[in-house]
């Protein structure tokens, strides 16, 4: 049996955690995505399985693997990467893994909110730029605000955790209510409108469903107050891009930070974005911790091999 791992080099850096694959089988680590069909090929046309992190799967590349029984996603949001029902009809085992890098994200949508609400990113500038000033960079604390969690699952249940323990009231929206949260930090459930009117700072954690796409558009986003911050470190489309910008260059919104954009490597709209100075853009990194590599790796051959 053939395992490739087709694009995910970068995520293997302990080399051991692929031993419980090579005892079974041949194993090939590549690096970068490859270029097109022909190299998906090159790299993969005679394996069974594979593991890949970063490309964007076509119907085309499917058909040109015809050895190929297993597809795994070394994360979360398989769907964003390949058409699951067309690989299921050739066959094709696609599989994702959960939960491998909750704790960094939730950590990482504190950190986004501690700096814009610190004005860290333009105090630093500052003093890169030679000058020595705190006009424009006064901050406000997270203790006493109101935080709104956008979606209570693993990642929003843990960054509902860390900011109530920064000493934040937190109120969420979520169509399952997390019954921990309500008994253990006081947690009230709201509807999505009240949380956008009543928070300092959302941070949204739901996962993209035909429901919920671009759901926080100018009508949401119109009700927020105008100190307030919106992070996003969960799925670009969630937001309407277009509407996020004129909030945010009208002063109807303080600030934003962003980890998702709608296509990766972004776009010229995306980039417009990223380069207002009230936004803290980032190059999807919430996940990208030691730890939840490890996690992610440990994972993905745990579920290859459960498949077999």
């Amino acid at each position: 049996m053939k395992f490739c791992l087709i694009d995910a080099g970068i995520f293997i850096d302990k080399p051991e955690l692929l031993d419980p694959l090579r005892a079974i089988g041949e194993v090939e680590v590549f690096n970068g995505i490859p270029a097109g069909t022909e190299e998906v090929i090159d790299r993969a046309g005679d394996a069974d399985v594979i593991a890949f992190g970063l490309m964007q799967f076509t119907e085309e590349m499917l058909d040109a693997l015809p050895k190929l029984k297993v597809l795994q996603f070394i994360g979360t949001g398989m769907w964003n990467f390949v058409n699951v029902d067309y690989a299921e009809s050739k066959g094709i085992r696609v599989l994702n893994i959960d939960g491998y890098g909750s704790n960094a994200v939730a950590e990482f949508a504190t950190a986004m909110a501690l700096s814009l609400a610190k004005n860290i990113p333009p105090a630093d500038r500052v003093l890169k730029e030679d000058r020595w000033t705190i006009d424009g960079l006064m901050g406000k604390e997270i203790k006493g605000s109101t935080v709104g969690v956008v979606g209570t699952g693993s990642i929003g249940r843990l960054s509902a955790e860390k900011f109530a323990a920064l000493g934040a009231e937190v109120i969420a929206c979520d169509i399952y209510e997390s019954e921990y949260l309500k008994e253990n930090y006081n947690i009230q459930y709201k509807s999505m409108k009240e949380v956008f009117m009543e928070a300092d700072i959302v941070t949204l954690h739901m996962k993209v469903t035909e429901e919920n796409e671009r759901i926080i558009d100018h009508k949401l986003l119109s009700l927020m107050k105008k100190d307030a911050l919106l992070i996003n470190v969960a799925r670009a489309e969630l937001v309407n891009t277009e509407d996020l910008y004129k909030a945010l260059i009208s002063g109807n919104l303080a600030g934003a930070a962003i980890d998702v954009y709608d296509s990766e490597p972004p776009t010229a709209r995306d980039y417009q974005l990223a380069q207002l100075k009230n936004v803290i853009a980032t190059p999807h990194i919430g996940y990208y911790t030691q730890e939840a590599n490890d996690n992610s790796i440990k994972m993905a051959v745990s579920s290859i091999l459960a498949s077999l």
